[in-house]
């Protein structure tokens, strides 16, 4: 299960954040990946249509299939089911997720239906893993994302935070996110990338 925060970018606060973020008790460690994906669907919508979405993304070296299905969203915060392999290819991504958990019925259905390309995304990651003993212990991924997103009609630019649990304590993890985003007067972002890519073209 993915439990995550995904905020737009305060550019008045994002230094005071920063350095927030660097004075805390969190022990840290940093990357920075390339990332670079598409989203594929059925030309009826069918991965849609079953509350999902799939998704290969080449990340600095390594390749990785990947399918969310909603659960929860409220503000910024969403929480979602999450599948994810290491797979060169979409069709041995299909063939592999059922061992990451997916539902083996769902990836057979839509491995043998014509797929096609709905969205893409090109973005740099700066993400940072924090790992907080107090108030109990949990461990969270800040990322700086920045980029382009789009379909075969339109791209835009784009810049975002995300703050995911990683384990331990998720209320203590929600308490963390809520005091950032009231502190910081972030601004939820209400839409994921897969779902601003492609309601690009509908403007």
């Amino acid at each position: 299960m993915e439990l995550e925060y995904k905020w737009k970018i305060p550019h008045e606060t994002l230094a005071e954040l920063a350095d927030c973020l660097h004075r805390s008790q969190a022990r840290r460690s940093h990357d920075t990946l390339h990332m670079a994906a598409e989203y594929f669907d059925t030309a009826d919508g069918l991965v849609h249509r079953m509350g999902a979405a799939l998704r290969l993304r080449r990340e600095n070296d390594r390749t990785v299939c990947c399918m969310k299905r909603n659960v929860q969203k409220a503000g910024a915060q969403a929480l979602r089911e999450e599948y994810e392999v290491e797979a060169e290819t979409l069709s041995e991504g299909l063939q592999r997720l059922p061992e990451a958990g997916a539902p083996r019925d769902l990836c057979l259905l839509i491995a043998g239906q014509q797929l096609q390309v709905l969205a893409k995304t090109d973005f740099i990651r700066n993400c940072y893993l924090l790992e907080f003993d107090e108030p109990a212990p949990f461990s969270a991924e800040f990322a700086v994302d920045v980029g382009q997103l789009g379909n075969a009609e339109r791209t835009e630019q784009f810049e975002e935070l995300e703050l995911e649990c990683k384990g331990g304590d998720a209320e203590a993890f929600r308490q963390f996110a809520e005091q950032l985003q009231a502190r910081f007067s972030l601004v939820p972002q209400p839409l994921s990338k897969f779902g601003r890519a492609v309601s690009l073209g509908n403007h």
